[in-house]
């Protein structure tokens, strides 16, 4: 008897799951919410003649066979783009990931030597079990850093506050990331070097753009 399988999600691991289930001749249906659409936040809306990504997404995996697979799927449409990443904070645009001289230049001494400070008290009085998004980025960055940058971003995109985003999302989707590791960066810049099992995905100069 033929297996039959549902996938449901309609975004690029759903239908990825998909066109591999079907290419090993099993019977399977991808169920998608958005009555138009698929792709999920991953697609590219179009309005008025102009072209939106939902969202500030591009593609990398520490994973060749996920990478190999996508080749495959759109050979000529994956292209390599420099990674050009900004925050619009206080009237000015901040680099990201972020560089520590500009920071400086841009936030003031004052505010650059109170978001360290805060840093600092976070390293030394870590939350043992962080419980959400709040807490989570405080233990790496800081309280200050955190109501500076991350706070208002997260809660724009993601519609709810940031204590109702659970830690283990935070860790998920900044995992490796912390105010030391990005000074580490700006020093020394994080290049692909064909080993993506030590590259923190939030610090990579390029990436690949279908």
């Amino acid at each position: 008897m033929k297996t039959k399988v549902v996938v449901i999600g309609a975004g690029p691991a759903g239908l990825t799951a998909g066109y591999l289930l079907s290419k090993n001749d099993v019977d399977v249906v991808v169920v998608e919410a958005d009555p138009v659409y698929v792709g999920g936040i991953s697609r590219t809306a179009t309005y008025k003649g102009f072209h939106f990504d939902i969202g500030g997404h591009r593609f990398f995996s520490k994973s060749k066979a996920v990478e190999d697979l996508w080749t495959e799927i759109l050979p000529n449409d994956m292209l390599t783009r420099p990674r050009s990443s900004r925050i619009f904070y206080g009237g000015k645009f901040f680099s990201y990931p972020l560089k520590p001289v500009e920071a400086l230049l841009k936030l003031g001494v004052f505010k650059s030597i109170l978001c360290i400070l805060s840093w600092l008290k976070a390293r030394l009085f870590r939350m043992r079990n962080p419980r959400n998004f709040e807490e989570w980025v405080t233990n790496q960055f800081g309280k200050r850093l955190f109501n500076t940058f991350f706070k208002s971003y997260t809660e724009k995109v993601w519609g709810m506050s940031c204590k109702e985003i659970s830690a283990d999302w935070a860790a998920q989707r900044i995992r490796g990331l912390s105010l030391g590791s990005a000074i580490k960066n700006a020093l020394i810049p994080q290049h692909y070097n064909g080993d993506r099992s030590k590259v923190i995905k939030t610090l990579i100069n390029s990436f690949r753009y279908p």
